[in-house]
């Protein structure tokens, strides 16, 4: 991707002899809240971008969500770190034209605004392509921005795993739909808005055409789920599901071992691991047993047999299990809970943890991006900003004097620390 040798409000261009980062230079607007659009522009960060998050006055509504009072708050500083932040008041006219001014200096203005607020604030890919022709615009929405659902208000347990598909899906046959942690469905829509927005960059500098860039979490939904979305497309029904108790195989199953851990398993072939399955677990007599010998045959006593699994498994720990599903050149892994995960020595050396040393409460560690560029310079690049933190300096660079930018404070139609 070419970059264009442009400085500017939203931040210089690094030294000649600094690291390669990816989107040096490249200089992004962010009119976003909450989750997924900010978690998309804190990677582009990450890759080198200049950040600029824009804020109303209140701030986002995610500041605070976790943590109310000193100290960082998790979910603000995962997705805002490395940014600038600025407050601007959208509901004046000041404040919009200030975004404005500001797009005309950024190859990306990412928002989450529903369409009936972009009409509102003058943030359309049409406003902005009116007033920065340049710029790309990048928007994050439930349900897009046409149709009849533009306008609903959603976050990813609505949109991406209720009304996507994904909730039924993993759900017991008669079970009640269980419940999703905050995020999830967020930042798997961030790293597709990530993707289009990188390719929307490559068109303009390559072409010359500036392609506004869309994505839904519902669509998104879709695609995480569109290897059973295709069954249902091709057959015209949805996948089978089982309970557990009668999954039609335990090579794909999970069980519960004798300290409460769990183990899950996933062969589903063109090996057939069985043999190897029932010598691992002490049953032999399994490999020519009629009853299980074949895969038809297994799923046919599928109670029978994810019972016998869950009696042998019972009785020893998971590290003996483990040592013994290795031995036996299994496919599998330990269902770990978030504690154990975070002292995972694969996810240490995969570098998935980022520690933040510029916050004033101290250090603390943050989840990295999930991707890696060797040789290139990809990193958390420090905390997230206070509300207002950078106002002033921000709108320095955009050309506006001491006195304008006083003005506008004493108006509220800015905020700054």
């Amino acid at each position: 991707m070419t970059v264009p040798q442009v400085t500017g409000p939203l931040g210089e261009r690094p030294a000649p002899d600094a690291p390669a980062a990816p989107l040096a230079g490249v200089r992004v607007l962010e009119v976003a809240n909450m989750i997924a659009a900010p978690s998309m522009a804190a990677l582009m960060a990450d890759l080198g971008a200049s950040v600029v998050k824009v804020e109303p006055l209140t701030g986002d509504i995610l500041r605070n969500a976790v943590i109310d009072g000193p100290g960082p708050d998790p979910y603000f500083e995962l997705d805002n770190r490395g940014k600038r932040g600025i407050a601007v008041d959208l509901s004046t006219a000041e404040g919009i034209a200030l975004v404005h001014r500001l797009a005309q200096s950024a190859d990306v203005l990412v928002t989450n605004l529903t369409a009936d607020r972009m009409a509102k604030y003058r943030l359309s890919a049409d406003d902005v392509a009116t007033v920065a022709p340049r710029c790309i615009h990048a928007s994050l929405s439930g349900y897009g921005t046409t149709g009849e659902d533009a306008g609903r208000l959603a976050y990813d347990m609505t949109a991406f795993f209720a009304r996507g598909g994904v909730q039924s899906l993993v759900s017991e046959p008669d079970g009640a739909p269980p419940a999703f942690r905050p995020g999830q469905g967020d930042h798997t829509s961030a790293l597709a808005l990530l993707a289009a927005t990188l390719a929307a960059l490559r068109l303009r500098d390559t072409t010359g055409h500036v392609a506004p860039v869309e994505v839904a979490l519902m669509q998104v939904a879709t695609w995480t789920i569109a290897s059973d979305l295709s069954v249902t497309l091709v057959s015209g029904t949805g996948p089978q599901r089982w309970p557990r108790e009668e999954w039609p195989s335990p090579l794909t199953c999970r069980f519960r071992c004798a300290d409460d851990l769990w183990i899950a398993f996933c062969m589903p072939g063109p090996r057939d691991f069985w043999e190897a399955f029932a010598r691992c677990v002490d049953r032999p007599e399994w490999v020519d047993d009629p009853r299980f010998a074949t895969p038809i045959a297994r799923r046919a006593n599928a109670a029978d047999l994810i019972a016998a699994c869950d009696d042998i498994f019972a009785t020893r720990s998971r590290d003996h299990w483990s040592a013994r599903l290795d031995a036996a050149g299994l496919t599998w892994g330990p269902i770990q809970t978030v504690e154990s995960l975070v002292d995972d020595p694969t996810l240490h050396e995969l570098g998935g943890l980022h520690l933040i040393d510029d916050h004033p409460s101290g250090p603390f560690h943050t989840v990295a991006a999930p991707f890696h560029l060797r040789g290139a310079d990809v990193t958390v690049r420090g905390r997230a900003p206070e509300l207002g933190e950078h106002t002033r300096a921000v709108l320095a660079e955009a050309g506006l004097t001491e006195t304008e930018i006083e003005e506008l404070v004493e108006a509220r139609v800015v905020g700054t620390l």
